[in-house]
């Protein structure tokens, strides 16, 4: 709390502080509104703290926040929070002698003081600086760390990826506490993908205590595959759950710990878990990170979460590699990657000076990795809580990719074998997920990233802030990170600098927040409070991934340690300490720069019940035109209709505007589809509708039938009424894009200003739509990279094609059909020169884009490869032959 002074003292230095922390806010406040304009595609950090808050970071986009707010204040209870921990002078002068000292106090959070975008509380911020808690959201029990943190963190996942599309990337948990039993779950998010509106995910959490439990969503009974794989593998048995704390749970003897320095076989374990859920049950792993709990942080506890996304190829094989500063390198996964072995062997022992590890006398046979050496002293730099394990990845990852293995994850954890006698000794561990691929994707260069607090005094608290990069100079990329960390961030390269890593900077741009532990008086410092780490962590990732355009993140884990943390005896109440909080990114080089697209919309409500919805919609906000937009996911029956469309439709001819240079696929298959309710688009649609009809009314016998409408006879019947036919001569037709891009059209629909801007315009600027799945192929692109790379994109929309403008030869024809004559024009390449009909429209509300349908192209029965591109197309793109 600081020692006692004169009261003018304590005032000048606390004025003094609050000076420098708002000068430093103005400059912090305009350098991120700087970068956040030039962000299209952002990155989205949600921190749950079990000390009662939930914390986001990142730009504002698509609405996200706005969305969060209602969901924290309607299913987690949450309430802004409003005030804060300060440091203020202390009002009570001592015996007379001593002085005054300072002291701290809840007060209103000010503007300058927000180390978040947006914060919660748990309930109201008591005196101590923590949330109240009182709808009881969070909840801890007993000695071995049981927690609800995993069944939080997935009724998040699910919500964030099921209702607001965004891609969940990476989840990592963080322990601090006399005991580590304060939580912290991070999770990150990047740009919103469609198809994880349909993918359900599972999380299953390994605890060294005999438990391992699960939640998330039980789809293709995988709680029953799960329970039968513990049972036979691990001999686990199933107990009870509590439903406030998961979903499944089983005991088991199967976790195994010896000696004194964190040997486990909790790697063994995961690997095979890994093994299981990716090869036998076909779900992807996103995400995988690790916790220590306990006194000396030695209860090993391992986050999985896994993806069912069935329509992606599996079954590849997976390798851990752990590294361990208190002199140890272990392997698992090595039965999937015996051709490695020698390889990898050999790497060990001559390039890193390895020798085979030799158990001793007292250890038993039992297996704990698959492979273990020792490493020697030389190999691991650990100075306080600066290490090289970051470099280390990056030089095994590069060993490993000519071999046929790529860097999937990174993770790490940290032990203090004494925290008694020695507080401050911390062993590190790095574990590093690999995965089979291609040489040449796996030798895509690497940038390890990672943003340091390093505690320098508990009295007063104090810290440094640092940035360590290692990595290659791809395309120049420590030039540009130079640029970006001194002008945004302060950064500077000191005139020393360890050895550990590429480009090491100080920066003067983190800060951390005092709190305390409770009500049994203890005081926790600067170790249990809010940080802005995350602010800076998703603006490097929104600068490497969105502004450089050439970068991918794969990697973004934290991990929370102090120098002082653990130390006193056990009966001691009061101990100050500086957290020292660390933020590890990791990227891969996206060859060519190719561009990423949000599919995140907010779409405002509108208001009153659309005109005639179709008798098929099914959420009920919508049907009143409460809700602004509800994306369904497709039936197995409406999957089969597009099947039908895209196999119907399809033609064996290739025009000039297959510009990928990929020869044609001789199939479409559909993986999974989505259908918009859009009560505005719809509204306006049926309007529309009216006109047509009344115009038409004469005409229906010369109407041209498009190609889609015998293609599928379910869907055709969707535009017929049972009592009044067709008279507007509605048809599904077909638009390819990309399906990012497709989901924002499912939003926002087509607009005739746009036309022309990316494409052409062979018969005028209007919307162009096509009947031939071939055609519609032609524009359809993937998205850039990612968990669903090589899935392309079609849009099946209901349009009014009412009376036709018929013409062979290209042209502006706008005027007949503005001018109310026709309703669209049909340009008939095909009978011209034997391709493809094309549909162009010139209002809006003629097109319902309806599906979104994602597809794979397939030639003689096997996926075809992606074509390689410089840049990919834009969010809205329009036709042309």
């Amino acid at each position: 709390m600081g020692s006692c002074q004169s009261k003018e003292e304590v005032e000048g230095r606390l004025t003094a502080a609050e000076e420098d922390i708002k000068q430093e806010f103005e400059l912090s406040k305009q350098a991120l509104k700087d970068l956040d304009q030039i962000t299209r595609v952002p990155h989205l950090l949600i921190e749950i703290r079990s000390l009662g808050f939930v914390e986001i970071q990142g730009k504002d986009t698509g609405g996200v926040y706005g969305k969060l707010d209602h969901w924290f204040k309607e299913h987690w209870h949450l309430e802004d929070k409003t005030v804060d921990m300060m440091e203020t002078c202390n009002a009570e002068q001592d015996c007379g002698c001593c002085g005054f000292s300072s002291t701290y106090t809840m007060m209103e959070l000010q503007e300058h003081h927000k180390l978040c975008e947006k914060s919660y509380s748990m309930g109201y911020v008591t005196i101590y600086g923590v949330g109240s808690n009182n709808h009881n959201l969070y909840k801890a029990r007993g000695s071995e760390g049981e927690n609800n943190m995993g069944k939080l963190t997935m009724q998040l996942a699910q919500f964030l990826t099921h209702e607001c599309g965004w891609t969940l990337q990476v989840c990592d948990s963080g322990n601090l506490g006399w005991r580590g039993e304060i939580r912290e779950q991070q999770m990150k998010f990047k740009a919103p993908h469609p198809l994880n509106m349909i993918a359900p995910l599972v999380m299953i959490e390994l605890r060294q205590v005999g438990y391992i439990e699960v939640n998330g969503e039980d789809k293709d009974s995988i709680f029953e595959k799960l329970g039968s794989f513990f049972k036979t593998a691990w001999r686990a048995s199933q107990i009870q759950n509590d439903p406030h704390y998961c979903d499944l749970k089983f005991q088991t003897s199967a976790f195994k710990k010896r000696g004194s320095e964190g040997e486990n076989n909790m790697g063994l374990r995961t690997m095979e878990l890994v093994d299981f859920m990716v090869k036998q049950c076909q779900w992807t792993m996103v995400t995988c990170n690790t916790g220590n709990y306990g006194r000396k942080g030695d209860q090993r506890e391992q986050q999985l979460v896994f993806r069912n996304d069935e329509f992606v190829q599996h079954g590849v094989d997976h390798l851990m590699v752990e590294l361990r500063t208190v002199g140890y390198i272990e392997i698992n996964g090595l039965h999937d990657a015996e051709d490695l072995r020698p390889h990898l062997i050999e790497f060990l022992t001559t390039q890193w000076g390895c020798s085979e590890y030799t158990k001793w006398f007292w250890e038993s046979d039992e297996k704990y990795c698959d492979l273990k050496y020792t490493a020697p002293p030389n190999l691991f730099f650990v100075n306080g809580l600066t290490n090289n394990l970051g470099r280390l990845t990056i030089k095994l990852a590069e060993f490993l990719a000519p071999h046929g293995w790529q860097l999937l994850l990174c993770n790490g954890g940290s032990m203090s074998p004494d925290p008694r006698h020695d507080p401050n000794r911390i062993l590190r561990e790095q574990q590093v997920k690999f995965t089979r691929a291609p040489p040449e994707k796996a030798a895509a260069p690497l940038l390890l990233i990672e943003l340091r607090t390093i505690p320098t005094s508990d009295d007063p608290p104090q810290w440094d802030g640092v940035i360590e990069i290692c990595g290659p100079d791809t395309n120049g990329v420590h030039a540009q990170l130079h640029g970006f960390i001194t002008k945004y961030m302060n950064g500077s390269l000191p005139q020393f600098a360890p050895g550990n890593c590429d480009l090491f900077y100080v920066c003067n741009k983190f800060r951390l927040k005092p709190g305390s532990l409770g009500e049994d008086g203890r005081w926790g410092g600067y170790m249990n409070g809010e940080s802005n780490l995350g602010k800076w962590t998703m603006r490097i990732c929104d600068f490497m991934v969105d502004h450089l355009g050439e970068w991918d993140l794969i990697v973004c884990n934290s991990d929370n340690l102090s120098r002082s943390f653990r130390h006193g005896s056990g009966d001691n109440k009061y101990y100050n300490s500086v957290a020292a909080r660390e933020m590890q990114m990791v990227f891969r080089h996206r060859a060519g720069g190719r561009g990423v697209f949000m599919s995140s919309s907010n779409v405002k409500p509108l208001g009153r019940p659309p005109l005639q919805p179709p008798p098929y919609w099914k959420d009920k906000g919508c049907i009143n035109g409460e809700v602004g937009q509800k994306l369904i996911p497709g039936t197995a029956d409406e999957l089969a209709w597009m099947q039908e469309i895209l196999d119907n439709t399809f033609k064996n001819k290739v025009t000039r505007d297959r510009k990928d240079g990929q020869p044609l696929a001789d199939r479409f298959v559909a993986v999974q589809c989505i259908r918009s309710e859009h009560p505005q688009l719809w509204d306006r649609y049926a309007e529309r509708r009216k006109v047509v009809s009344e115009s038409c009314r004469s005409a229906e016998s010369n109407f041209v039938i498009p190609k889609t409408m015998t293609a599928s006879h379910s869907l055709a019947q969707r535009c017929t009424h049972a009592s009044v036919g067709n008279p507007a001569n509605q048809a599904y037709l077909l638009h390819g894009t990309n399906p990012t891009s497709a989901v924002a059209i499912l939003s926002n629909s087509f607009t005739v200003d746009f036309a022309g801007k990316s494409a052409g315009t062979m018969f005028g600027p209007g919307i162009y739509l096509a009947e031939s799945s071939t055609k519609a192929d032609e524009y359809a692109r993937d998205d850039a990279g990612g968990e669903y790379d090589g899935l392309y994109a079609v849009l099946v929309c209901k349009a009014l094609l009412g009376r036709s403008y018929v013409t062979e030869q290209p042209g502006d024809f706008r005027d007949p059909v503005l001018n109310g004559e026709f309703d669209h024009v049909l340009g008939d390449r095909e009978k011209a020169v034997g391709t493809f009909r094309e549909f162009i429209f010139f209002h809006d509300a003629s097109i319902y884009p309806e599906y979104a349908v994602f597809y794979r192209r397939e030639k003689d029965g096997r996926i075809m490869p992606r074509p390689e591109r410089e840049t990919a197309p834009p969010v809205m793109e329009m036709a042309e032959e």
